[in-house]
């Protein structure tokens, strides 16, 4: 997931898009995954990830219908809560929300010279590299 949020990140930068090609890999990864989970009878888990997933799209889902938030954004957040599964995803959430209030603290002291639109792909990526840093790698996790 590293590489796709990368990617992501990378293209939203550059042209303020998230290619459907990097939300179809995210996609078809999920499916391999899922179908390992429920092979191996681990259908908890993969509720876990589909609820995820679902609870991302919806959260974001409503900036967008407000136009705040790009499509691409939405897809992107889908498919990392369908990765990460219930408990990182919502663990990750809480980092999200302290990138999310740093950057809109720093687009309030910018004032006039703030761009007309902030790609959101870099702070998800942003917060899920530090969610691995101190969550997931944690020596006291």
């Amino acid at each position: 997931m590293s590489g796709l949020l990368l990617a992501a990140a990378g293209t939203d930068i550059a042209w303020r898009k998230i290619p459907n090609s990097l939300i179809a890999a995210g996609l078809a990864a999920f499916l391999i995954i899922a179908g390992r989970l429920y092979i191996r009878g681990e259908t908890a888990v993969l509720a876990g990830c589909l609820g995820a997933g679902a609870a991302a799209f919806c959260i974001h889902l409503i900036p967008y219908l407000l136009r705040s938030m790009g499509a691409g954004d939405v897809k992107l957040a889908l498919v990392m809560g369908l990765l990460m599964g219930w408990r990182d995803w919502t663990g990750f959430l809480g980092i999200y929300g302290i990138v999310m209030l740093v950057a809109s603290g720093l687009l309030l002291i910018m004032g006039k010279r703030k761009p007309k639109t902030v790609p959101l792909a870099p702070f998800m990526t942003a917060a899920y590299f530090l969610y691995n840093l101190f969550v997931v790698y944690s020596p006291l996790g």
